[in-house]
C-alpha cells in the first residue's frame, strides 16, 4: 500500500504550517489561554481562507471533497501548534452528520461551515455514562409546536463558542436534532479543558423545536452517531501525533543543550535509551494514525471501529507514556506553564479523553 501523500496534501500542509508559524506560536496560545478564550474570529479566518473547513466538505457547497487523511493532516498541524479552534467538534463531526442526514438540504449549513461564518458542535455524552455515544438518558417527545427535548449532556467538545447544537436524543430510539444555541429552556456552562480547547455542558428543560429540527428519521440515528464518533476520535489520534512530534523535538533538543559533569546528559546511558524506546512507541503511533485516518470512512462498521478502537487505545496509552518520559527527562523545567512542554501534554492527556478514553477503545475493540 502506498503511504505517500499527494502534492495537493503537501501543499496543504506546507500552507498551514506557513499561516500558524506567522500567527500562532506558544506565546500566543499562551496569552489566549490566559483569557479563557478558546476561538481567534481573526485565526478562525485565516484558517477558512486556506480552505481548512472547506477541505472535506462537497464541492457542491462549497467544499473541496476531501478525504480523511486530508483531515488528519490538518489535525496533526492543529496539534503541533495547540491550536484551540473547534476544527473537530465542527468540520469533521457536526459537518459528517448534517451531510449524512441532510443531504442538499443542508446546503446552507454546510455552506456556512466552509466559509468559516458558522460553527456547530455535537453532544453525544451525558453524566454517568462513561464515553458512551448512545447514551438516550435525554428525551424527545412530539410536541404540538415540534419536539420538546429534555436531558443533560456533558462536556460538549466547541460547544462554547457554536451557534447551534446537534443533539443525540431518545425518540423511540437513538435520533438527532439541530437546536439553536440560545433556544429558551436551554442552559449552557461553559468552561475550557485542562489544555485551554473550549467545552460546555448542556441542559434541556422542556427545550421545543421546530418539526424540521429533527435530522433524518426519528430512531435511525444510531450508525451515524458511531461513525461521526468514530471519524471524531481519528482526528484526534492525528492531532495527539503532531502533539507527540513536537514533544520529541524538545526532549531531543534538551538532551542535546543540557550539560551536567562537563557533557550533554543526553550522551548518558540511561537517557539515550529511553529516547530510543520513545522514538520506537512514536513510530507505532504514526502507523496507527495513518491506519485510523484510512479506516475511519471505512463503509464496514465493524472493521472500522476494530481499527478506531485499536488506534486510540494504542496512541491513548502512547501519549501518557510521552508525557511523563518526557517530563523526568526535562527534570523540574517540565512541569513550568513557561515552557511549551507542559502544554503539549495536557493536549495528550485531552486527547485521550474525548470520544472514548484508553479503557473504554479497549474494551469495544475486544468486543467485537
Amino acid at each position: 500500500m502506498n503511504f505517500d501523500y499527494s502534492e495537493e496534501q503537501k501543499m496543504l500542509v506546507q500552507s498551514l504550517e506557513r499561516t500558524l508559524a506567522k500567527s500562532y506560536d506558544f506565546e500566543t496560545y499562551r496569552a489566549q489561554l490566559e483569557t479563557k478564550s478558546s476561538h481567534d474570529p481573526a485565526l478562525w479566518a485565516s484558517l477558512a481562507e486556506l480552505g481548512i473547513m472547506a477541505m472535506p466538505l462537497p464541492e457542491s457547497v462549497g467544499g473541496f471533497d476531501g478525504n480523511h487523511t486530508d483531515i488528519a493532516l490538518i489535525s496533526t498541524e492543529l496539534g503541533r501548534r495547540l491550536v484551540p479552534e473547534p476544527y473537530v467538534s465542527n468540520v469533521v463531526v457536526s459537518a459528517f452528520i448534517l451531510n449524512a442526514t441532510r443531504g442538499e438540504s443542508a446546503a446552507e449549513e454546510l455552506g456556512g461551515i466552509a466559509a468559516g461564518e458558522t460553527r456547530f458542535a455535537t453532544a453525544f455524552y451525558e453524566p454517568g455514562e462513561r464515553h458512551n455515544p448512545l447514551a438516550n438518558n435525554t428525551k424527545a417527545s412530539k410536541s404540538t409546536d415540534g419536539w420538546s427535548i429534555n436531558g443533560h449532556k456533558a462536556v460538549v467538545l466547541g460547544a462554547d463558542t457554536a451557534g447551534h447544537f446537534i443533539v443525540s436524543a431518545d425518540a423511540d430510539g437513538s435520533s438527532l436534532f439541530l437546536v439553536p444555541a440560545d433556544a429558551a429552556g436551554l442552559t449552557v456552562r461553559k468552561y475550557q479543558l485542562l489544555d485551554g480547547r473550549g467545552a460546555a455542558d448542556l441542559i434541556f428543560d422542556n427545550v421545543t423545536v421546530e418539526e424540521n429540527a429533527l435530522l433524518g428519521d426519528a430512531g435511525t440515528a444510531e450508525a451515524i452517531i458511531l461513525e461521526a464518533v468514530d471519524r471524531g476520535a481519528a482526528a484526534l489520534v492525528a492531532d495527539s501525533l503532531g502533539a507527540i512530534e513536537e514533544v520529541i523535538d524538545l526532549t531531543k533538543e534538551y538532551l542535546r543543550t543540557r550539560t551536567q559533569f562537563g557533557r550533554p546528559i543526553g550522551t548518558f546511558q540511561v537517557l539515550a535509551h529511553r529516547m530510543v524506546d520513545l522514538l520506537v512507541d512514536y513510530e507505532q503511533v504514526k502507523s496507527m494514525s495513518m491506519e485510523a485516518s484510512v479506516e475511519a470512512t471505512n463503509e464496514n462498521a465493524s472493521d472500522r471501529m476494530k481499527a478506531i478502537s485499536a488506534a486510540k487505545a494504542k496512541v491513548g496509552a502512547a501519549s501518557r507514556k510521552f508525557g511523563k518520559d518526557s517530563i523526568q527527562m526535562h527534570g523540574g523545567i517540565g512541569m513550568t506553564d513557561e515552557y511549551a512542554l507542559g502544554a503539549y501534554v495536557k493536549r495528550l492527556l485531552v486527547n485521550e479523553t474525548l470520544f472514548g478514553d484508553t479503557d473504554y477503545h479497549l474494551e469495544r475493540y475486544s468486543s467485537l
